[in-house]
């Protein structure tokens, strides 16, 4: 499909309806069977495209409209003032709690031009600094504490090891957030060495998730990483995998205490559906607020 936007035509990529008709709550079938209604005619205004899709939704959902409308007026806002800033949506919480599936959803449904993993970053560092240097750049923060441990002494050396990996971590993460704020760009950030209330003071559109499912589920998640996610860096044997849940777990507990103090959303992760659902929830409310702020 193409478009007319500024009296210029350019191809216009479906998913950006998409992903804003999902965030909006409407079901994946509901969604294609809009946008195929959209055929592919002569190019219309953007504006047009999106009065069409808002004055369809009307008949299958009120509050879906609502919704459809809010991100539509932020998004023509986002292109009128420098002032609204772009939502970052960053979600937390330590290894294998689900946020790394969730955030490539999300990417989706808000169309973000930018992805950071802090998974990645660690990579990128390692290319920079030895083993040596930072030996706890070289394993996974339940396995950090084995190589240098920072922070209070009277934490417990699992959470010590991960602080002393953060340390070396997020201050890349910072900058690139700051990075990407300026640029004014959306953008999906997730990763274990996001202290929740450690990026929020940048800029009203971060918005901070801490994805928490239960003890058990958070226990089956990561026994079966390796058969699931088919990562060779995690260890086959399951007294190993214990061991490191329960080092794992640690690191959740004080990310909770973290999310709570500094009073970040917490949503519990029973299934990926209802989670996907309650964060949509936060990120409209988020752009509520951004535009009664700055209208």
């Amino acid at each position: 499909m193409r478009v007319r936007i500024q009296d210029l035509e350019i191809p216009y990529p479906l998913t950006t309806i998409s992903g804003r008709l999902r965030l909006c709550g409407l079901s994946e079938l509901a969604t294609a069977q809009i946008l195929s209604g959209l055929g592919d005619t002569h190019p219309a205004a953007e504006e047009k495209l999106l009065t069409y899709v808002s004055d369809t939704l009307g008949s299958i959902s009120s509050e879906i409209s609502k919704n459809f409308r809010l991100l539509n007026i932020y998004e023509e806002l986002r292109g009128t003032s420098d002032k609204i800033p772009p939502l970052i949506l960053a979600l937390e919480g330590a290894s294998a709690t689900g946020k790394s599936m969730l955030a490539i959803d999300f990417v989706h449904y808000l169309s973000s031009t930018r992805f950071i993993s802090t998974d990645t970053v660690r990579q990128v560092l390692r290319g920079i600094y030895s083993k040596d240097e930072y030996p706890e750049l070289y394993c996974h923060t339940y396995q950090a504490h084995t190589r240098r441990q920072s922070g209070d002494p009277k934490l417990d050396p699992v959470l010590r090891g991960y602080i002393a990996q953060c340390e070396v971590i997020s201050p890349s993460v910072f900058e690139m957030v700051k990075n990407i704020h300026s640029e004014g760009a959306s953008a999906i950030i997730e990763g274990v060495h996001l202290e929740p209330g450690s990026i929020g003071h940048i800029s009203k559109g971060i918005l901070e998730i801490l994805i928490n499912p239960s003890e058990d589920t958070h226990r089956s998640m990561f026994i079966t990483k390796h058969a699931a996610g088919k990562l060779r860096t995690v260890s086959k044997d399951s007294t190993t995998r214990e061991e490191e849940f329960l080092s794992t777990r640690k690191i959740q507990e004080y990310l909770v205490a973290k999310a709570k103090e500094a009073e970040i959303a917490i949503v519990d992760l029973h299934n990926f559906d209802t989670a996907r659902k309650e964060i949509s929830n936060l990120i409209i409310t988020k752009i509520e607020t951004i535009i009664l702020e700055h209208t």
